[in-house]
């Protein structure tokens, strides 16, 4: 199976972020960390820059739309926009 690069990080705090990256990472998959303290902007943007497939945020319901829509707007609808847990 091709594991695809996943961009992981928070608009606050990156803990729950950090335990995602982690799992993620000993579960074979290429893992891009970008901490915490993003805009839903910067991880959209960065995302797209990386070519993911998955955006994992660290971030409430609110946040996660704001990403949604960040990546809506760069035309990048076929990111998968997930919740750190």
């Amino acid at each position: 199976m091709t594991q695809h690069r996943i961009v992981v990080g928070a608009i606050g705090d990156d803990s729950g972020a950090t335990v995602a990256a982690r799992r993620l990472r000993d579960e074979g998959h290429e893992i891009v960390f970008v901490g915490g303290g993003q805009s839903p902007e910067q991880l959209a943007r960065t995302a797209v820059a990386e070519d993911a497939r998955r955006l994992v945020v660290d971030a409430d319901a609110d946040g996660l739309e704001l990403v949604r829509e960040a990546c809506s707007r760069l035309d990048a609808t076929d990111i998968v926009i997930e919740p750190a847990v």
